[in-house]
């Protein structure tokens, strides 16, 4: 689900030797670094020393996160080190206090040139979360997420039971063949009900990509100039 990013270097021009140095990069290139050209919406994480390599200010401890990873589906997440927050890291300015004593965000969320960012504590109730995500795909998106996350949450238990059926027959199949050999009309049967399965989990896979699948509206590139996004483009695979 997150995409690394690795923190770009400059060369010292002073130096007597050629000699790498980070900097922090103006907030447009950093974002035209994080974003890639991926015009999806961002997600952006920063760990702690506490949390670090967990995500635990994006994911409940306790609670059910299906909906969540779901809805992260639409996004381009992006996961940046503890060290973001020191003066000289590329990304420091995207988590730059904008006054003194400010809490830093540990995560937000923004479009692909930076506008409309929504920042988050990390401890927020899922249902921020998940209304804070749901308003940025609303944006950002020509069609309904809450009406596909609503169906595929519905595919997922079809899966489910479908992957329980399977093991059901294949188990009675094994148990046949062990009794009576595989060409029996029971075991031919339970073969075809093997089939059948597998062609009904097809359908599934084929009605989960169309609901993955949002069209994204157009959405502006980090330089300033739109980029018309056709149905999909970016938001059924990861970039």
């Amino acid at each position: 689900m997150w995409k690394p990013i690795a923190a770009p270097v400059t060369t010292d021009p002073r130096a007597t030797v050629v000699k790498d140095v980070e900097r922090a990069l103006p907030v447009a290139e950093a974002y035209e670094l994080v974003t890639e050209g991926d015009r999806r919406p961002v997600l952006i994480l920063r760990e702690c020393e506490r949390c670090k390599g967990t995500d635990h200010a994006f994911l409940s401890r306790t609670l059910d996160n299906e909906q969540t990873v779901l809805l992260a589906h639409w996004f381009r997440c992006v996961k940046l080190p503890p060290n973001v927050l020191t003066e000289n890291h590329p990304f420091y300015n995207l988590f730059k206090r904008v006054k003194d004593g400010e809490k830093v965000p540990h995560l937000f969320f923004v479009d692909p040139d930076g506008s409309n960012k929504q920042e988050l504590p990390g401890d927020q109730p899922q249902t921020v979360l998940w209304q804070t995500m749901f308003e940025c795909l609303e944006r950002c998106y020509s069609e309904d997420a809450k009406t596909s996350i609503k169906e595929l949450r519905q595919l997922l238990s079809q899966f489910d039971k479908l992957d329980a059926e399977e093991q059901l027959i294949k188990g009675r199949l094994d148990r046949e063949i062990e009794k009576n050999g595989p060409d029996g009309l029971k075991a031919k049967k339970l073969q075809g009900d093997l089939v059948k399965v597998g062609k009904d989990r097809e359908q599934l896979v084929s009605r989960e990509k169309e609901l993955r699948d949002l069209a994204l509206k157009t959405m502006p590139a980090t330089n300033g100039v739109g980029v018309g996004v056709g149905a999909g483009v970016g938001a059924g695979t990861e970039k």
